[in-house]
């Protein structure tokens, strides 16, 4: 009896161990070249299989070698070239990493089946991105790294860089659409030193960045991924969402922009601006402090049905808030 008790302990433990790990999005770096004609012989069939994998990220970077007349290139050799030879794969284009791991060069790039193995496995940590766009030209970001298992020390890194898809060009290798092509890291191009935080908590970081007139507005959108620096393993990633501020309150920062109306509410909190906050953790607390509830904000509400009448808070990432419940 007493050995089944501790083996039905274990299968518990087991089961909220992978319970709170997070799904995992999966990225691809892609090295290619817009002289390159292996790369324009290849780059059709890797796009094709892609295609059938929409949750997959992928980026594509523009060495400067073997082709150093390349447009993208040009437009940013220095980032492009370090980003390569961060994996050793600087000479030879085309070329691909899953998950900080480069792969084999074949006339495929990838297969579905490497597709399939990369996204099984779940990441102990949520990543979210959010853009806010001030003006014409100037873009806000905010990304929020969450922990949501307990994982040893590991020396990590994050990267946030600007990617334009697509980008129409009529290339000299005879591509004419060019996918997720890397514009500029907002961190460093190997990204900087993290300290994951502690379990359930979570650490922000904040950019501001101006549009390049070769860049389309319309188009851009942020890319955020955390990679162990020792494996280069990539932990989890994430890419934006854009919203337009009030053009007369462009200075307005982004925790001015969690509103939740009506306040006080009977049944649900309507959450303003709410594609600012989409996929965070979001915690209620009763005026003492303790947690009552907590969830993931994938609606542009929440529930307080549930709440007796009093004052609460609740916290989305970072940003806290009082209501009153009716």
């Amino acid at each position: 009896m007493k050995i089944q008790i501790i083996a039905i302990m274990m299968l518990v433990s087991l089961s909220v161990s992978a319970f709170s790990q997070s799904p995992r999005t999966s990225l691809i770096e892609h090295f290619t070249n817009t002289r390159c004609g292996v790369c324009a012989a290849r780059n059709p069939a890797f796009y094709q299989t892609l295609s059938a994998y929409p949750s997959v990220l992928h980026v594509s970077f523009h060495p400067s070698s073997p082709y150093s007349q390349c447009l993208f290139s040009r437009q940013n050799p220095t980032e492009n070239d370090s980003r390569t030879k961060y994996y050793n794969a600087y000479g030879s284009t085309p070329r691909i990493a899953v998950n900080g791991k480069i792969q084999s060069t074949s006339s495929s790039l990838i297969t579905s089946s490497a597709l399939d193995e990369a996204n099984i496995a779940p990441s102990p940590i949520e990543i979210s991105v959010m853009e806010m766009q001030s003006g014409n030209d100037s873009i806000k970001v905010r990304v929020a790294v969450k922990t949501t298992q307990t994982i040893p020390h590991i020396t990590s890194t994050i990267f946030v860089g600007i990617v334009e898809n697509p980008v129409n060009y009529n290339a000299p290798n005879g591509e004419n659409i060019h996918h997720d092509v890397f514009r500029k890291a907002l961190t460093a191009i190997v990204g900087n030193s993290i300290t994951l935080p502690m379990l359930h908590d979570s650490v922000v970081f904040n950019f501001t960045y101006g549009v390049s007139k070769d860049w389309n507005i319309n188009n851009i959108y942020t890319l955020a991924f955390v990679q162990n620096e020792e494996t280069k393993e990539i932990l989890n990633a994430s890419k934006s969402k854009r919203v337009v501020s009030n053009p007369n309150s462009v200075d307005e920062s982004l925790d001015d922009m969690l509103v939740f109306l009506p306040n006080p509410v009977l049944h649900r909190l309507q959450v303003k601006n709410f594609l600012l906050f989409k996929n965070i953790h979001y915690t209620i607390f009763n005026i003492v402090g303790l947690p009552v509830a907590d969830g993931i904000l994938t609606g542009n509400d929440i529930d307080v049905s549930f709440l007796s009448e009093g004052s609460y808070y609740v916290k989305v990432g970072e940003v806290m808030r009082k209501f009153i419940k009716l």
